[in-house]
């Protein structure tokens, strides 16, 4: 009689992620016609999420952060508080989710997104599928 094993890992393996990889930049103007971006180095009393009690981060130096979204929404509102000032970010996005196998389970995929609000002086979004490993999704610019 043979034996029975369950499904090896690899199976079960996705490359979909419910964070969100955030990264500070800042423009540096190099004489009167060029400028280039570099990573930006910022200070937090806290990061949270709004309308929850969520702290991510609190008393720490960052030049980028990985968030995990609300997958209970489409739109998440982050909060950056430093010392000197406040600034929030609000994300929206689609969630979807697929079973991968009966052994595995659904998997959650979030795409499409962007940026609603923002008070940071501007912000671009590269990467509108979050995935694993994570890639830059949004660069803040302040």
């Amino acid at each position: 009689m043979g034996t029975v094993a369950c499904a090896p890992d690899e199976i079960c393996f996705t490359d979909n992620s419910t964070e969100v990889r955030i990264d500070f930049k800042k423009v540096v103007y190099a004489g009167t016609d060029s400028a280039f971006t570099e990573n930006d180095t910022l200070v937090f009393a806290q990061i949270s999420a709004l309308d929850t009690d969520s702290i991510f981060m609190q008393d720490d130096t960052l030049t980028s952060v990985i968030l995990p979204l609300n997958t209970g929404n489409n739109e998440t509102t982050i909060v950056f508080d430093t010392d000197l000032e406040r600034h929030t970010l609000e994300l929206k996005y689609q969630r979807t989710q697929r079973l991968i196998s009966a052994d595995c389970g659904p998997e959650q995929i979030i795409d499409q997104l962007e940026a609603l609000h923002s008070t940071f002086d501007s912000l671009v979004v590269l990467q509108p599928v979050l995935t694993e490993p994570p890639t830059t999704n949004v660069e803040v610019y302040r």
